[in-house]
């Protein structure tokens, strides 16, 4: 018998199974959980760790900052329309870190981090600002980790609400400047039916993901990349100046 949680279930059925990679769920919360050879030690104890049934390593996190920002402030909203307003805007000149409560726990670790967004500006634009600030959080989570582990994500699967939209699932990719995979069926239960098919039909865990997860879409990175990288900086910058990280951009990353 093979048993797993229900996070690991679904990070499995969004594909990430095999050493390499990892999977972001963006919903209430960004949470980041993914694949790596050896244990993954976190002085901070931002990460916690799984054991992989093939006896690799299940470590994850998960963020203060995510999506509730968009029940909060869009309810109301035609989603698809502030979607395909947001395709023609990117990349902003604007910094948002989307916080909705004081106090951040990953990717980096501070009691009285607040979020920010820029002022007067539009409801398509502050949209847009915010969708680029959740994916610089998401690149500053897959930096942390390369950090601590000496393992760079090879490949980024994806799930959650924000994989539905289009505008988002390409700031990401630009930002993280990696292709991003959504599956079709990216839910626990897909994940525990792939768990328990590698018991039986295939050769283990690995292979049944490989064989039973079935990709929907995969958005490469596009002419926004180079942008998007300054602009990242720019974002970590400023969290330093407001002493959420320490001088080097890093902190307590």
């Amino acid at each position: 018998m093979l048993g797993m949680t229900d996070g690991c279930a679904s990070q499995v059925a969004s594909g990430a199974a095999a050493p390499g990679d990892w999977s972001t769920t963006i919903g209430t919360t960004l949470v980041v959980k993914g694949v790596t050879r050896a244990r993954v030690l976190d002085p901070l104890e931002r990460l916690y760790n799984h054991k992989h049934p093939q006896g690799f390593w299940m470590p994850g996190g998960a963020s203060n900052t995510g999506a509730a920002w968009i029940t909060r402030d869009y309810a109301g909203y035609d989603l698809d329309a502030l979607d395909s307003a947001v395709a023609r805007m990117i990349p902003t000149p604007w910094l948002s870190y989307p916080l909705m409560q004081t106090g951040e726990r990953f990717p980096f670790l501070c009691a009285n981090a607040r979020g920010f967004d820029p002022t007067e500006v539009s409801a398509e634009s502050l949209y847009a600002a915010r969708m680029e600030g959740v994916a610089f959080m998401e690149r500053m989570s897959y930096d942390m980790i390369e950090q601590l582990s000496g393992e760079a994500p090879a490949r980024i699967f994806t799930a959650g609400g924000a994989s539905r939209s289009a505008s988002w699932l390409q700031i990401r990719s630009d930002v993280l400047q990696k292709p991003i995979v959504k599956m079709k069926y990216a839910d626990g239960a897909v994940g525990a039916a792939i768990i328990a098919a590698s018991m039986s039909a295939f050769g283990g865990l690995i292979e049944a993901a490989g064989q039973l997860a079935l990709p929907e879409k995969t958005v490469e990175p596009g002419s926004n990349s180079g942008p998007y990288n300054e602009k990242y900086q720019r974002f970590t910058a400023e969290l330093a100046v407001l002493g959420y990280l320490s001088q080097e951009g890093r902190g307590n990353l």
